[in-house]
């Protein structure tokens, strides 16, 4: 191949590698706040039934506490029911101490509604909170694995643009020059003649074109996408062929 198209093709996977490592950077990070979003969420969520069951408790204690106040009135009206005169003020009396009555029952009952409650809701907050210590784990090693492939592909990064920039160093400025502005226009600046076509606009190259880009010894371009031809050989029978980048 010819040194500076075998410098050229250098350059092209270089910058194909780049621009995988700039795609992943861009999305880990992404995927990263993605994953603790949900923790937040799950945990606000976990919070709330937390301070719904918090409330419920509340509740039963006030509830208990109105008991306690209807239940000291009631003792207060008992004792008056001696000291009246009239069977007026007795009857009066006995009408409150239903009314009492009344009342109370009706926050016994609330208390037991609200005892069945607190005690649903702690066996199920018990298994929410579990299962979030659980899961906040497994999102906690998928953040770890993640911000350690995000340092993977920074060092990759550097070295395949270290690389880069050696390789783009050593080819001629008008080549370079030349490249650089194919892959500004197209994204990439090189492409693989096969079976008599181009591979990346697929456009069928004159037979003749074809022939000379086969001899990897000039510097030619397709005549539809612009882009600089190289010709990758097969491989001898029984070995396999490593994927070329485009």
């Amino acid at each position: 191949m010819h040194p500076d198209l075998e410098t050229l093709v250098d350059l092209h996977h270089a910058d194909v590698e780049l621009r995988r490592f700039d795609s992943e950077l861009a999305a880990l990070p992404q995927k990263k706040a993605a994953i603790e979003a949900q923790i937040v969420a799950d945990r606000a969520a976990l919070d709330a039934a937390k301070a719904a069951l918090d409330g419920l408790a509340k509740d039963r204690k006030r509830l208990e506490l109105e008991v306690q106040d209807f239940e000291a009135k009631r003792s207060k009206y008992k004792g008056q029911l001696g000291e009246v005169k009239t069977n007026k003020e007795y009857t009066a009396l006995l009408h409150e101490i239903e009314n009492v009555e009344r009342e109370i029952r009706s926050r016994e009952d609330s208390i037991l509604e609200a005892m069945e409650k607190v005690e649903g809701g702690q066996a199920k907050v018990k298994a929410e909170d579990a299962a979030f210590k659980g899961l906040e784990a497994q999102r906690r090693d998928e953040i770890k694995a993640i911000e350690a492939r995000i340092r993977e592909c920074e060092g990759g990064r550097a070295a395949v643009a270290a690389t880069r920039e050696k390789k783009a160093a050593v080819l001629r400025p008008d080549l370079l020059t030349e490249y650089s502005r194919i892959l500004a226009r197209r994204g990439t600046a090189l492409a693989e003649a096969k079976d008599g076509a181009c591979t990346m606009c697929h456009v069928k190259l004159r037979a003749q074109v074809f022939v000379d880009v086969k001899r990897n010894d000039a510097i030619i371009t397709c005549s539809s996408c612009s882009r600089i031809m190289f010709f990758n050989a097969p491989p001898p029978q029984g070995a396999v062929e490593a994927p070329l980048p485009h």
